[in-house]
């Protein structure tokens, strides 16, 4: 078996979407004949639940502070630490690497893996640029320091390429990603790929929901982050809890998951007690859902809550959407959400066929209303697209399959 390795340099612990991009991910390249290996933070092999085989490889070089590498120099500072590291892991005794398989990469990391490839033997390349060109991880969308830096990186994959002879493969995330990359393709002599199907969720096979199975409103899952809707979602506990549950909603309950390294404020703890007490059908849960069970209960949600800050969001979508729309779409039950009217969450998931509402106002009462509006205006159809039914790993190994690469 030809062996294949990920680089995942910020995949660190269960936190995020990580783990739901690698384990089908690898799940499907062993099953495509490959001999697939992970190679991710070093502090990710002292979680149980890690994907295997894992190999840690990287050190500080995940998402760092922004201020570290959004100019060059802080990125070229970055990028050698991160080549050093993969130096090294490559150096041990080993079968040759014959694929290299990279996502989820800042331009600073897709640097770092340009410099690596200048020196290592040709190997095919598949790279997926999930981020925006312009990522900066915080304010607002498009920063022209991180574009600057991404284009630098992309010219250095581009010369790795052409000096190595590797076989390089950029692929995107979203018709979005394929306008906001097309320059700097064009102005680095690189080629698009194709846009591939959504990193997580695409594909995914949630179990029947049981006839007696309450549908449920998703205020939250995963990552309590600024700008992921928090404090929506705990301002509409509120009223429930103030005003009770509206009487169109009555046998609905309300799904706040928590899995984050940020933590509640006591204020918010408390109102998650009291929305507990106040059976108004709060399902509460915490800690890392496997992906089946997670699955099962974003299918129960025919309704979200997805207030994302569109101007973080404004060029960056959520893991979030792909898998909650997936979900629902594997069962051909329709979805609608409520979130604010701009960015391009707003767009993708319309182009998903998700239903969307924009709250007339941004209280309580508005979002509130906003969610009854969504669970009354559902979409006559499921989520569709090859976004959401395709599968990622499936594509990947379809593409390292194919001979010759374009």
């Amino acid at each position: 078996m030809a062996r294949l390795v990920i680089v995942d340099p910020a995949y660190a612990s269960t936190v995020g979407h990580h783990g739901e991009v690698n384990r089908p991910l690898l799940a499907a390249l062993r099953q495509g004949g490959w001999q697939a290996e992970l190679w991710a933070d070093v502090a990710l092999e002292a979680e149980a639940t890690a994907p295997q085989p894992l190999r840690g490889v990287f050190s500080g070089c995940g998402y760092v502070d922004p201020r570290l590498w959004l100019e060059l120099g802080g990125a070229l500072q970055l990028a050698r630490r991160l080549e050093q590291q993969l130096a090294l892991a490559a150096a041990a005794p080993a079968a040759p690497v014959s694929a290299w398989l990279a996502h989820s990469l800042l331009p600073f990391q897709l640097l770092g893996l340009a410099r690596y490839l200048a020196g290592a033997p040709a190997a095919r390349v598949l790279v997926s640029l999930m981020f925006a060109p312009g990522e900066r991880l915080d304010g607002a969308a498009g920063d022209a320091q991180a574009t600057a830096c991404c284009r630098v990186a992309l010219a250095a994959l581009a010369r790795a390429a052409a000096q190595q002879g590797h076989q390089l493969m950029l692929a995107l995330p979203s018709r979005q990603q394929q306008r906001l990359y097309a320059p700097l393709l064009v102005a680095t002599g690189l080629s698009d790929g194709g846009v591939h199907p959504a990193v997580v969720g695409a594909g995914c096979t949630p179990q029947l929901l049981p006839a007696a199975a309450p549908p449920l409103v998703l205020l939250h899952w995963g990552d309590l982050k600024a700008g992921k809707g928090r404090a929506e979602a705990l301002a509409v506990l509120e009223r429930l809890v103030a005003q009770g549950v509206p009487p169109a909603r009555a046998g609905w309950g309300w799904l706040f998951h928590r899995h984050s390294h940020t933590g509640l404020e006591p204020q918010e703890r408390q109102l998650l007690k009291r929305a507990e007490a106040a059976s108004i059908g709060l399902v509460l849960l915490e800690g890392e859902i496997e992906s089946g069970a997670m699955q099962h209960w974003l299918a129960r949600c025919p309704v979200a809550l997805l207030a994302y800050d569109p101007r973080r969001y404004g060029q960056r979508s959520s893991g979030m959407v792909w898998q909650w729309a997936a979900s629902r779409a594997a069962l051909g039950l329709p979805a609608a959400a409520a979130g604010y009217g701009e960015g391009w969450l707003a767009t993708e998931a319309v182009e998903l066929g998700v239903g969307w509402q924009r709250p007339d106002g941004h209280d309580e009462a508005a979002w509130l209303a906003a969610l009854a509006a969504a669970a009354t205006a559902l979409p006559a159809a499921a989520p569709h697209g090859a976004a959401l039914h395709g599968s990622f790993g499936a594509w990947c190994v379809q593409r390292l399959g194919e001979t010759p690469w374009r």
